[in-house]
């Protein structure tokens, strides 16, 4: 160290002089050695400034994002899901990264711990309407049609902006035996877009309520969009009606 070294060759030069301080005929210094000795010593290094980085909430929930998505790619759901759940711990009003864990445990069967985690999504924010219709697809799948038909109908999100929203809410209201709430949700749809399946949908109502079902199975039939078996169904339904309307 440079420091050091300076101080021991100024200690070695001082000893002999200590030592012929008392002789009257000790050699005088010259100037040029005086002044190799009275240089400054070097100014000490300054210290190393370590300042902790701290990320903003938007850069830590994508660096979030990006782990579960590397897991993903290993096949480690696992792990995807470990960092999601970190994510939410952090920021648990975060309600892409709720939806996106929820989607995991769905996608490997643990229909619980999703319905769980939507579940608290929505006690943070009732107005979500993703976490909602999310919910409601769960409940759905696990034919608890009048449980997803309440988790709907508890908000009322802008139509034109929710319309898979109000088209799951139609269907559940129906097959949970509700055609009179069904069929008016229908009707709203209907006046956005004429949807086959909606068309369908509105017509089982009518039918499950007595009322001439035939026009709405009609414009069903003349969907392009309507699915085969849903149209062999439309065919079937229109043939058995015209059939008795014979006899």
């Amino acid at each position: 160290m440079k420091g050091a070294c300076y101080w021991s060759r100024l200690l070695l030069m001082l000893l002999p002089l200590a030592a012929q301080a008392q002789a009257p005929d000790a050699e005088e210094w010259e100037p040029s050695e005086w002044a190799d000795l009275t240089v400054a010593p070097p100014a000490a290094q300054s210290e190393l400034s370590i300042s902790e980085v701290t990320l903003s909430r938007a850069d830590w929930l994508a660096e979030i994002g990006q782990q579960a998505d590397a897991a993903l790619a290993a096949g480690d759901w696992a792990r995807a899901e470990f960092r999601l759940a970190q994510g939410l711990s952090e920021y648990p009003d975060d309600h892409a990264t709720r939806l996106r864990l929820a989607s995991l445990q769905f996608g490997r069967g643990a229909l619980d711990q999703a319905r769980i985690q939507l579940q608290q999504g929505l006690e943070l924010n009732p107005q979500q309407a993703d976490m909602r219709l999310a919910l409601a697809r769960l409940l759905a799948e696990q034919q608890r049609y009048d449980a997803a038909w309440r988790v709907l109908d508890e908000s009322q999100p802008p139509l034109p902006m929710h319309l898979d929203y109000y088209s799951l809410k139609a269907d559940m209201a129906r097959r949970s035996g509700q055609c009179e709430a069904a069929a008016e949700t229908y009707r709203l749809l209907l006046a956005e877009n004429r949807v086959g399946a909606w068309w369908l949908g509105l017509g089982l109502c009518q039918r499950q309520q007595g009322e001439d079902f035939v026009w709405a199975f009609q414009q069903a039939r003349a969907s392009a969009d309507l699915g085969m078996a849903s149209q062999r169904f439309v065919e079937q339904q229109l043939e058995q009606y015209g059939t008795a309307q014979t006899h």
